[in-house]
């Protein structure tokens, strides 16, 4: 508890308060499930899969304005943090069900003002700012991992990378992303590396009915996007 007047807790305050508001609000657009599903005539009769959910999240990936809702939390995230490099993720999640976070990996750089989604639903954004350390010459190169599950119901983690070198004249930003069965992505993190470097600013992939695209912009700041979805939807 403190005073009344006690700048230095009130201002403790204020960034805690920042803190837990980007917690609960790096999520976007409602969730798309079997009661969304149900409420469309082409589904009414019909014994809803993961798949359908996928592909009807997959068609509404921009409904609602949720994308314009998810750029605009992380472009203002990266007006708080201020100049320098850093990269603007948006995650869209079209699997059919619930991605859970499971690890990151920093070769360069970190996290920002506001943490990974711990969750995203099915036909939601999740948005983050990873960004350059602060007084080095480096950038912000990284991967995240989600964990959902195929249309079979097997459990996936998909992986998604960014590369955002400091450096511009040496080399360009790249984007890689992969899909392993559950728990795979341990201890081959150099190996990672190496795919994302030799990528371009696009990369998709498809493995046991999951597939997963990257996208990145070529200057300091870019917008990186990853697609979580399934084979087909």
């Amino acid at each position: 508890m403190y005073k009344k007047g006690n700048k230095a807790a009130d201002a403790f305050t204020l960034v805690k308060l920042d803190c837990w508001e980007d917690m609960a609000y790096n999520v976007f657009g409602n969730p798309i499930t079997n009661s969304t599903l149900e409420g469309m005539p082409e589904y009414a009769s019909k014994a809803i899969r993961r798949i359908d959910r996928a592909h009807v999240a997959l068609n509404m990936k921009n409904a609602e304005k949720k994308d314009v809702n998810a750029r605009e939390y992380v472009e203002n995230l990266k007006r708080r943090w201020g100049v320098g490099v850093s990269t603007l993720c948006l995650v869209y999640n079209a699997t059919g069900d619930t991605v859970t976070f499971v690890t990151s990996y920093d070769w360069w750089g970190h996290i920002g003002p506001a943490p990974f989604p711990q969750q995203i639903a099915n036909g939601q954004w999740g948005a983050f700012l990873h960004v350059k350390t602060s007084g080095t010459a480096t950038g912000s190169t990284a991967a995240v991992v989600n964990r959902g599950k195929n249309d079979a119901g097997d459990y996936f983690d998909w992986m998604l990378s960014w590369s955002n070198p400091w450096n511009r004249n040496a080399w360009d930003n790249t984007a890689y992303t992969d899909i392993r069965g559950a728990k795979q992505f341990v201890g081959i993190w150099d190996t990672v590396k190496a795919q994302l470097f030799n990528s371009g600013l696009h990369h998709s992939v498809t493995w046991k009915g999951c597939s997963s695209t990257v996208t990145t912009g070529s200057f300091t700041s870019p917008i990186f996007e990853g697609i979580m979805t399934l084979e087909n939807a």
